[in-house]
């Protein structure tokens, strides 16, 4: 699928399942994305994926309209296939060495792996 940039290009945009974790903490439970270091918390596991949903479609509104984007996912370890500018985010695995916050997860909660649909403009 393409859509209209800012500067009225046609850019790819890319679906995928996106990992995320959540886990109970004493006032409730966290989604936490480690490919993006984002999060979102609530009473429960529906509020919780509700805040999240909030926070990633702010995180893509931001930085597509600040053409950051791919600047950013590069940063946290994302690839870009070239020949058809596919988004490759990192292996879960990846970010137990790199991300301490998905560490003391990993170490010290019970939490539920799933994934998401999600659709990323590349611009």
């Amino acid at each position: 699928m393409e859509v209209m940039n800012r500067n009225k290009e046609m850019v790819r945009v890319d679906s995928m399942q996106l990992g995320l974790i959540m886990f109970k903490e004493e006032e409730g439970y966290v989604v936490y994305c480690p490919a993006l270091e984002l999060c979102g918390c609530g009473k429960t596991k529906t509020k919780a994926q509700q805040s999240f949903n909030i926070v990633l479609e702010e995180y893509v509104r931001y930085t597509t309209e600040n053409q950051t984007l791919v600047e950013d996912l590069i940063e946290h370890g994302w690839k870009i296939k070239e020949d058809d500018k596919k988004l490759i985010p990192p292996k879960m695995s990846e970010y137990l060495n790199k991300s301490s916050m998905f560490s003391d997860i990993f170490n010290n909660y019970e939490y539920e792996k799933r994934n998401i649909p999600v659709s990323i403009p590349l611009v």
